[in-house]
């Protein structure tokens, strides 16, 4: 039950971490395709465990595997940074969140043949976790129609990522899968530079000094790097029937980024501005008791 607590220390970081990209998209670093290029050549520090000794050869099935393992990651969060930028973040992370396990779940029942999955008592849990997760969203589970698309499409590339790096952990020790990764993810990054407004921030910083990454978006970075390496550990940790339930338990993140979001709007109330009224708030509490009863299925099961 390690995975578990794992899971809830990477959940922890992401919520620091969607704060903190809702800040950036909402000023100066301003195209999702720039801010999933940076991430996904910041991805590539992985590559830094080759001289130590984490570099296997794989066969070509399990290197293409690894790869589109990490590419998925990096097109998902295109897909997840195009939603935020046009939904508050109280409403597109949750939305995005809750969708993902629901289709992990369907993603792992289809490559197992049916032999990974949750039981009954498991089943249960996983449904709390996931209805208090869209329960965390301030006024129902209503969507902009210009950020649908991406909130759809965002949790079928995390799903990808997560059904297929546990498949990549059942044949790997976990820095040594963890690395191959890091190549598919290097390589989508590239991809993006197929975008002119990409090309020239990236290539013509002095004339979009406004659109480079600073210090915030690098720190930023680090704690995603953390909490992302922090969620695949906890996949590589848990039985395959398992990995639904670790992106389910992202009601933690909700959660957090809701109270955050309350305390940051007093500075910054055009980017984290999130209306509640007492019917809101009860809806919040209603949701920390449903991910709380989520939580103890597992811990007590």
């Amino acid at each position: 039950m390690v995975w578990l607590f794992v899971a809830l220390a990477a959940f922890s970081l992401f919520a620091a971490t969607a704060l903190i990209d809702k800040f950036l998209l909402a000023g100066k670093l301003d195209d999702p395709g720039i801010y999933a290029f940076y991430v996904g050549i910041l991805s590539a520090g992985a590559l830094l465990l080759l001289p130590f000794g984490f570099w296997v050869n794989p066969a070509p099935p399990l290197f293409l595997l690894a790869s589109f393992a990490g590419a998925a990651q990096i097109y998902g969060d295109y897909f997840y940074f195009s939603a935020l930028k046009r939904m508050e973040a109280s409403r597109a992370v949750p939305a995005v969140g809750s969708l993902t396990p629901i289709c992990v779940f369907f993603f792992t029942a289809a490559v197992s043949g049916g032999a990974a999955v949750l039981g009954a008592k498991e089943l249960a849990g996983f449904s709390l976790l996931i209805a208090g997760g869209w329960l965390v969203m301030a006024r129902g589970v209503s969507i902009k129609k210009e950020g649908l698309f991406f909130v759809l499409a965002a949790p079928l590339f995390f799903a990808a990522n997560v059904v297929l790096a546990k498949l990549v952990y059942l044949q790997l020790p976990f820095l040594n899968g963890f690395l191959l990764m890091a190549f598919g993810s290097a390589a989508a990054a590239i991809t993006f530079l197929l975008s002119k407004s990409v090309r020239q921030a990236v290539f013509h910083s002095r004339r979009n000094k406004q659109r480079q990454p600073d210090l915030l978006f690098f720190l930023g970075q680090g704690l995603g790097a953390a909490a992302f390496l922090t969620q695949s550990f906890a996949v590589s940790l848990a039985p395959q029937a398992s990995a639904p339930v670790i992106n389910a338990m992202a009601g933690v993140q909700y959660v957090l980024i809701f109270i955050f979001s309350l305390i940051l709007a007093r500075r910054w109330p055009v980017v984290f501005a999130v209306k509640i009224t007492p019917a809101d708030l009860a809806q919040k509490i209603i949701a920390i008791l449903l991910i709380a009863a989520g939580l103890a299925v597992f811990i007590l099961n």
